[in-house]
């Protein structure tokens, strides 16, 4: 292996050790000293690991590494590389890297932070063109204050978010950030391909894969001319991307060709799309921007801030300009503008619902909970203010959020069924069953039609599926369709049997039940009548 390959290996298994250690789950130690299972002691090991195998090729110091297992946080501090050799020009300098706020094992909503601070890259790093980055940068080393990223990523919906703050003093601050309702990377054929391409070895052929004795076929894609396609896919609420003069511009700009800064020199540089094309409308824009900062040296800011979420696919793009054309991002020489309409005086919102859902997210307005409720509370039969309210209310009160996710529920809001299980595993048996409909509630005849309209009853009842959940209601009709012999039936009634055990509350629960599924059996002669309704 080169010594640039191995470099490289280097870099690439030091970042996978560091995404390792900032993912590992978040379980809090017990007792001074953990178990060496430990999240906390294998995040530690892994990232100890890498950088002794790091100092092969770079020596390394580091001050110390702190990892906090119950936060999900992993701490570098004080972290010192210099090259070996003909790169021992090369130092690199870390005050302080945090991995933090990331929840992995089974998270639905995963949030996470890089947030490194005083780092420093020696411009000997970059070899010949050391000389001309230090005219830039005025130093002898690039500085960067702080590096923040943050991202999240929710696995039920495929949204996700990205935000990058770089500040480097003196040169530049530049801000950026990404808002997808669904991002996905499309990857449709690769997997067939592999099984295509992908054969049994035959050991009594010593050429198998010997390319001097027959065909090499240890690299299956490398003589494929047809890869698997490659796209991102999704669909885009907000982007933009700011860069801010710290003072590189007066360093720049004296040493740049006078030319190169005139008006015409920027129109003839950029604008390069034929006359009247997306591509073209969007580089006038840019060269508008330049000439701007040009004169008045300051901020540049690219923005892409559509009306509604912009599906893409990038399988379609060929030229490097067309992601620049069908997005159409808009140049300015301010500050990035909010990507969602700002509520200016909340006292004056005329609309409760709408400001009481912005309060509700903190979306155009601060959040506040405590407004919010006392908004939305008064207004009823609204799924997604149910929803909101049985969100914000579960935080302290369980109970009292219930009836709202119920309702949410019954009136098929998206989520709502996932909110009900949520607060379950956080109220007591008799609580919980104290909120749902007793096994007397009076039920629409249609129920009891059929086995299948009794197994279909029960099953929406034991969801909460465009119906107020009752698993007692759900006992009651189910145990007529097992008495049918309904298998899906009967399973309900395992599968609530196995979650409630033998607490005395469901067992009082079922037998109430019990007694009205027999009420039904008699009253509405069921045995005749589910007799011939499988006629």
């Amino acid at each position: 292996m080169s010594p640039l390959a191995r470099r490289i290996a280097c870099s690439a298994a030091m970042k996978a050790v560091l995404m390792a250690s900032a993912s590992a789950p978040a379980f809090a130690q017990t007792g001074t000293e953990a178990s060496i299972f430990s999240p906390a002691n294998i995040a530690g090991g892994l990232l100890r690991a890498g950088v002794s195998y790091a100092r092969m090729v770079a020596d390394i110091r580091y001050g110390a590494l702190e990892v906090d297992a119950e936060r999900g946080a992993v701490m570098l501090r004080d972290l010192q590389i210099r090259g070996i050799g003909d790169q021992a020009a090369c130092q690199v300098t870390l005050g302080r890297a945090q991995f933090s706020g990331i929840t992995f094992w089974g998270a639905e909503d995963m949030r996470g932070r890089l947030d490194a601070a005083d780092l420093k890259i020696a411009n000997n790093c970059f070899g010949p063109q050391a000389a001309m980055i230090g005219m830039v940068t005025g130093s002898d080393s690039i500085p960067v204050a702080r590096l923040a990223l943050d991202w999240r990523q929710v696995s039920s919906s495929g949204a996700g978010q990205l935000d990058l703050e770089i500040v480097s003093p003196e040169i530049a601050r530049i801000e950026g950030s990404v808002d997808f309702d669904y991002v996905s990377i499309y990857l449709p054929d690769a997997l067939k391909k592999l099984a295509q391409q992908s054969g049994p070895t035959d050991l009594e052929d010593p050429g198998a894969d010997d390319p001097a004795m027959g065909e090499d076929r240890s690299d299956s894609f490398a003589t494929n001319p047809e890869r698997p396609e490659v796209g991102l896919r999704g669909t885009l609420r907000a982007a933009h991307l700011s860069i801010e003069d710290l003072g590189v511009w007066g360093r720049l700009g004296p040493i740049l060709p006078p030319d190169a800064t005139n008006p015409q020199a920027i129109d003839a540089g950029i604008v390069t799309a034929e006359p009247g094309s997306p591509l073209s409308e969007v580089q006038e824009g840019l060269a508008a921007a330049v000439k701007g900062f040009v004169a008045q040296p300051g901020i540049v800011t690219a923005e892409i801030r559509p009306e509604a979420p912009v599906d893409f696919d990038s399988r379609g793009w060929t030229e490097a300009g067309d992601p620049v054309a069908f997005f159409a991002p808009v140049f300015t020489n301010a500050a990035p503008r909010p990507p969602l309409r700002l509520i200016a005086d909340p006292s004056a919102a005329g609309d409760a619902r709408s400001l009481g859902l912005a309060l509700a997210r903190g979306e155009g307005v601060p959040m506040n909970h405590r407004r919010a409720i006392g908004l939305l509370s008064p207004l009823k039969g609204d799924a997604e203010v149910s929803l909101a309210l049985a969100t914000m209310i579960a935080e302290a009160d369980p109970a009292a959020a219930y009836p709202h996710a119920m309702a949410a529920a019954n009136l098929g809001a998206p989520g709502a069924p996932a909110v009900l299980d949520r607060i379950e595993a956080k109220l007591p048996t008799a609580v919980l069953l104290a909120a749902q409909m007793p096994a007397a509630t009076p039920l629409k005849d249609e129920m009891f039609a059929s086995v299948q309209a009794l197994r279909d009853a029960a099953l929406a009842r034991e969801q909460g599926d465009g119906v107020p959940r009752s698993y007692a209601l759900a006992w009651r009709l189910a145990a007529s369709a097992a008495a049918a012999g309904d298998g899906a039936a009967q399973a309900l009634m395992a599968r609530l049997n196995a979650r409630f055990g033998a607490e005395p509350v469901w067992i009082t629960a079922r037998e109430a039940a019990a007694d009205a599924a027999m009420g039904d059996w008699t009253t509405r002669k069921l045995g005749t009548v589910l007799a011939g309704a499988a006629q």
